[in-house]
């Protein structure tokens, strides 16, 4: 039941995406939170891996794409307490607030993003460091 449900999880992610890109975003959202609370819902298994891109995290990137950033702002969040210190929902929550014109908390998410991943070369740190030198 456990893999059955993760992967069912990662099923309805797949539909939604798939949904948004065919021009459905109503059922495309419906998807996206049904899979993000299945996966609230979900204890993890001592022996397990965790997910690939968890459920919520895909939520706030739909939300970015369809242009909702205080939505996705709520989506990384929520995200980032079940799964704290992940580069996607710490830049995407950096992003989401940016874009929500909400500064300081671009600055805080970003912040804590440089703080884990400083020496990493992904090009999402330019945007970061760029966006950092001209509001701090």
């Amino acid at each position: 039941d456990y893999k059955a449900n993760l992967v069912l999880i990662q099923i309805k992610t797949s539909e939604g995406w798939i949904k948004l890109y065919e021009g459905n975003k109503a059922e495309a959202l419906t998807l996206m939170n049904d899979a993000a609370d299945m996966e609230d819902s979900t204890e993890k298994h001592p022996v397990t891996p965790g997910e690939v891109i968890p459920a919520r995290e895909l939520l706030g990137d739909m939300y970015l794409e369809i242009g909702e950033p205080v939505k996705a702002l709520e989506a990384y969040q929520a995200d980032l307490r079940r799964h704290p210190n992940r580069f996607n929902g710490l830049y995407g929550a950096g992003l989401a607030a940016e874009k929500s014109d909400n500064i300081k908390g671009a600055i805080h998410y970003y912040s804590q993003l440089l703080s884990i991943a400083s020496n990493s070369s992904r090009p999402e740190l330019i945007l970061v460091k760029y966006f950092l030198k001209f509001n701090t």
